[in-house]
């Protein structure tokens, strides 16, 4: 098999999405980076743009069949192939390293279900970190999806082209970002990039709100091409916890998407 590397560019993107899928079809070895976490980190106001061009990818003919990037910025990154693609794994990972360094040095995110990852990063003297992230499963077909909404709230999907202070006043409030609301023009603009997403489906985004405004935000990501579902992110202003309304709007998107 004879492969190609290219720098990714903004044609791109949607083939990523397209190796992403496959990849995690083939084994959720992978599944912590699936599809929608690519676009997640590519439509988020902390990506990188200038850098996205450092993104490698590896195609054989027209098709992504290995994928080396960036994680928001330099100093995390994630690399991976399709099965019958495991030999160029050096390769990615010595690219890896050659560009996603920072000062701080580079981390890593590989499933711990990925034995072979994990035995290639070691080799390239990596440690396993003391940070983790952890990656909750539900079973759709068996889930009890039932919850109680909170009287004083109602539900509303996320409707882009009206919501922007608002989607952007409950993140900001939801993850408890020191200072005022920034607003001004840079802050609005990349705002807005987000709520772009080119999956973005509004039913599946969706708020809890009150005369008072946003109170918490759930964002759900699905392609009828998969059969998992990806919830980023989940937030609640200080004011409105222990309320029960990030229960109702998880159990609400997991719903729709099932």
């Amino acid at each position: 098999m004879k492969t190609e590397f290219r720098n990714f560019a903004h044609d791109d993107y949607q083939s990523v999405c397209q190796f992403l899928i496959k990849l995690n079809d083939e084994s959720r070895q992978n599944i912590n980076w699936n599809w929608a976490r690519w676009e997640w980190m590519f439509f988020h106001p902390e990506l990188d743009i200038e850098s996205l061009h450092t993104i490698g990818l590896w195609f054989d003919d027209d098709e992504v069949v290995g994928l080396a990037t960036y994680d928001h910025y330099n100093g995390e990154a994630f690399f991976a192939t399709l099965t019958a693609y495991k030999s160029l794994g050096e390769q990615l990972l010595e690219y890896v390293i050659a560009n996603f360094q920072d000062k701080a040095g580079l981390g890593i995110a590989v499933n711990d279900a990925n034995e072979a990852g994990i035995a290639l990063l070691k080799k390239y003297n990596f440690v396993i970190a003391r940070q983790s992230e952890q990656v909750l499963a539900c079973d759709l077909e068996n889930a009890d999806l039932h919850y109680d909404l909170h009287p004083d709230f109602q539900l509303h999907n996320l409707q882009p082209e009206n919501d922007l202070y608002e989607h952007h006043e409950v993140l900001w409030e939801g993850f408890e970002n020191d200072g005022p609301l920034p607003l001004d023009e840079k802050t609005l603009n990349v705002q807005k990039r987000m709520l772009t997403a080119p999956h973005l489906e509004s039913s599946l985004h969706i708020v809890a709100k009150n005369e008072a405004g946003f109170a918490a935000y759930c964002g759900g990501w699905y392609d009828k091409t998969t059969d998992y579902a990806y919830i980023e992110p989940l937030c609640t202003k200080p004011a409105y916890r222990k309320l029960g309304l990030g229960k109702a709007l998880v159990l609400e998107t997991l719903h729709r998407c099932g």
